[in-house]
């Protein structure tokens, strides 16, 4: 029936026909596939459950720190200062967790690092941790020990140490569920003095291994001329301390024994090398003081320490908040203004972990086979992987034409 007609008939008060359905056979819908509508559910997280630690080593002595590695300190900061660092921590994940939940762009004070958060100290707050801790006689004497001792072997000169400045202050979170760090140690040489206090009662304490830097030769990765010979030199770990890279100090090398070619990577493995045994991943079997700690412990720890934070349980009620920072030292009779905050400054980018050793150990082959007139380039995807290999030379190609690129550009 045409419309046209339908209104007719409708005006003249009859019923338009009824339109027709087109009739569906029971083969057309057996050809009709039925919707399936997938509901994805999230992976419930790995239960997460840390081993029993039974040890526990302790040095209360800040003048044993090249002993044990660390010198425990008790009631670092005071108690409202404590609360105050660990309320604005508390804020400041809350808001980063409601941002998440709405998916919106991260918040930048809250990063998230290997097995925890990290959370920066606002300028008040950390201005009070600062002179607190200039005044702690643990930390003044601690830095002493590592940095103020006489030298060289005959102990007749004097170190240039001269106080230090506290740097990279982070608040760390572990959340329930998560596993323990890597073992590891913040540096390879004694850069700086590691800090960490706990901002809440009876939270677990690091894990350390057993401490031996007085048998190892740690590399520091300068080398230095002899005010005697002139001979290039690499420089001990225990002339580092002393700022001779820094200061006016007169240094000699062994000048009657011959010359030995640096091998940072060489010294690095024989330094860290447990790091890459069948045992590694127990190294840290104790734990750095007492067990049970309370909100203002904690610990001072020589950089070369191998160490891990303990994780959190997922049976636990609460996170872990744990302040971090550095000291650094400071040198008199500097030869440059400025200079130590490049040598000394802590860079987490610099941890020495198993990675870290593979990768300074693969280095050293590389450049072994390319002063041969040839290289591994062909053989990466059997060490890294073919995707690795593959974008490594994508990375590269691409740096080839970006120079190519800015060659034209000056040429013009």
């Amino acid at each position: 029936m045409s419309l046209r007609l339908a209104i007719k008939r409708s005006l003249e008060g009859s019923e338009p026909e009824p339109a027709t359905q087109p009739s569906i056979s029971i083969s057309d819908m057996k050809k009709e596939r039925p919707i399936r509508i997938t509901i994805r559910r999230r992976p419930r997280p790995p239960i997460v459950e840390l081993p029993q630690i039974v040890k526990c080593i302790n040095n209360s002595d800040p003048s044993k720190i090249d002993q044990f590695g660390f010198v425990e300190i008790s009631r670092a900061l005071p108690e409202p200062l404590i609360e105050q660092i660990y309320q604005e921590a508390v804020d400041k994940v809350t808001r980063h967790e409601s941002t998440k939940r709405r998916r919106q762009p991260s918040s930048e004070e809250v990063e998230e690092i290997s097995n925890a958060l990290q959370v920066d100290v606002s300028d008040d707050l950390l201005q009070e941790v600062k002179t607190t801790i200039d005044g702690c006689d643990i930390a003044k004497k601690s830095m002493t020990a590592v940095f103020g001792k006489r030298g060289p072997a005959d102990g007749d000169v004097e170190s240039s140490y001269n106080g230090f400045v506290l740097e990279t202050p982070k608040v760390l979170i572990t959340k329930p569920g998560s596993n323990p760090q890597l073992p590891h140690a913040d540096d390879h040489c004694s850069s700086c003095v590691i800090c960490l206090i706990h901002l809440r009662d009876n939270q677990e304490p690091t894990r350390v291994a057993k401490y031996e830097g007085a048998q190892k030769d740690y590399p520091t990765g300068i080398t230095v001329g002899c005010d005697n010979c002139n001979r290039k030199e690499q420089l001990p770990d225990s002339d580092f301390r002393r700022g001779v890279h820094l200061t006016d100090e007169n240094w000699h090398c062994d000048c009657c024994s011959p010359h030995i070619p640096y091998d940072f990577e060489g010294k690095l493995t024989k330094s860290f090398g447990e790091l890459l045994e069948e045992n590694a991943p127990n190294l840290c079997d104790s734990y750095a003081g007492k067990k049970t700690t309370m909100a203002g412990d904690g610990m001072l720890g020589i950089p070369m320490l191998i160490h891990r934070g303990p994780g959190n349980p997922t049976t636990a009620k609460d996170s872990r908040f744990v302040l971090f920072f550095t000291l650094r030292p400071l040198y008199r009779n500097m030869r440059e203004i400025g200079v130590d905050n490049i040598h000394h400054k802590y860079n987490p980018a610099l941890q020495i972990h198993a990675s870290c050793i593979l990768y300074n150990q693969f280095k050293k082959v590389n450049s072994i086979y390319e002063s041969s007139g040839c290289n591994l380039e062909g053989c990466f995807s059997a060490i890294v992987g073919a995707e690795t290999a593959s974008l490594m030379r994508e990375v590269k190609e691409l740096k080839e034409e970006n120079k190519k690129l800015r060659e034209k550009l000056d040429e013009s």
